[in-house]
C-alpha cells in the first residue's frame, strides 16, 4: 500500500503540465496566442507569437502557492499487544502564482504574472509599459 502511494505522488509530481495562452492589449482587441508548458515541477516555458513575426519565449515559474500535500501515519497498539498501522495522504488545493520573463526576437522583453487553479489570468507588460491582460487555459 506505501509503494502504490508514493507512486500516485511521484506521478503527480512528474507529470507535465500544457496551456493556451491569449494575451489582449488594453489599447486594443487584438489576440496573441502561445502556449505555457513544463514538467510538473513548478518551472516551464512560455512562447507567445505577437505582431508580425515577433515571437517572445523565455522560462516560467511558480513563485507562490497556497497548496499543500502530506503524509500521515497513524499506529495503534490494542489490549493484546497487536500494533496496527495507517498510512494516508493529505493534500489542499489553492491559487498558484507563477511568473514569466520572455525576451522577443524583436529585442523586447515581456513581464507576465499569473494566478489561478490549473489555468487561470493575470497580466504582462511589454518594455514599453503596453499592458495585456492575459489568460492560460490547461490544453
Amino acid at each position: 500500500m506505501k509503494k502504490l502511494i508514493f507512486t500516485a505522488a511521484a506521478m503527480l509530481l512528474v507529470s507535465g503540465c500544457a496551456f493556451n495562452v491569449t494575451l489582449m492589449p488594453r489599447d486594443s482587441g487584438k489576440f496573441y496566442t502561445g502556449e505555457m508548458a513544463g514538467p510538473g515541477n513548478g518551472t516551464g516555458t512560455m512562447t507567445i507569437k505577437m505582431e508580425g513575426d515577433d515571437v517572445c519565449t523565455g522560462p516560467v515559474a511558480r513563485v507562490a502557492s497556497n497548496e499543500s500535500f502530506g503524509f500521515a501515519n497513524t499506529y495503534l497498539a490494542n489490549s493484546k499487544g497487536k500494533v496496527s498501522s495507517a498510512l494516508t495522504t493529505v493534500a489542499t488545493s489553492g491559487d498558484v502564482t507563477i511568473k514569466a520573463i520572455l525576451s522577443c526576437t524583436s529585442g523586447k522583453g515581456l513581464r507576465c504574472e499569473m494566478t489561478g487553479q490549473g489555468g487561470g489570468g493575470g497580466i504582462c507588460v511589454d518594455d514599453s509599459g503596453r499592458i495585456f491582460d492575459a489568460l492560460a487555459i490547461r490544453k
